[in-house]
C-alpha cells in the first residue's frame, strides 16, 4: 500500500471517528437513527466519494509526472535492436553529449 493510500485510509477512519463521536445529533436528525446502522452507512459514503476524488486527482498528476525517456537513452535501444550501425550510434552519440 503506498504511502497516499495509508494517508486516505487514516484520514477516513479519523472522520468516521468524530461523526460517530461528536455528529450523532446532526446525523439522527437527518436520518432518524441516531449512532445506529444509518451513522455507519452515512461514513462509508463520504469516505467512498472522499476516496473517489483523491484517486482521480493522484492519476491525473502521476501521468504529467512521468519522466520522458532521454535522447540518449533511445539511441541505446536503437542500436541494441539493431536499428543502427555502430558509426551511426558513434555520431549520433557524439553529437549528443557535445
Amino acid at each position: 500500500m503506498s504511502n497516499k493510500d495509508s494517508t486516505l485510509w487514516i484520514t477516513i477512519a479519523l472522520l468516521m471517528v468524530v461523526i460517530v463521536l461528536f455528529g450523532g445529533g446532526m446525523i439522527g436528525g437527518m436520518m432518524g437513527s441516531g449512532m445506529g446502522f444509518g451513522a455507519i452507512i452515512m461514513v462509508l459514503f463520504w469516505g467512498a466519494i472522499i476516496w473517489l476524488v483523491i484517486s482521480l486527482i493522484n492519476a491525473g498528476t502521476q501521468k504529467s509526472q512521468e519522466t520522458p525517456e532521454s535522447a540518449l537513452a533511445i539511441l541505446k535501444k536503437r542500436y541494441a535492436r539493431g536499428e543502427i550501425t555502430k558509426e551511426q550510434y558513434l555520431e549520433m552519440e557524439k553529437e549528443l553529449t557535445e
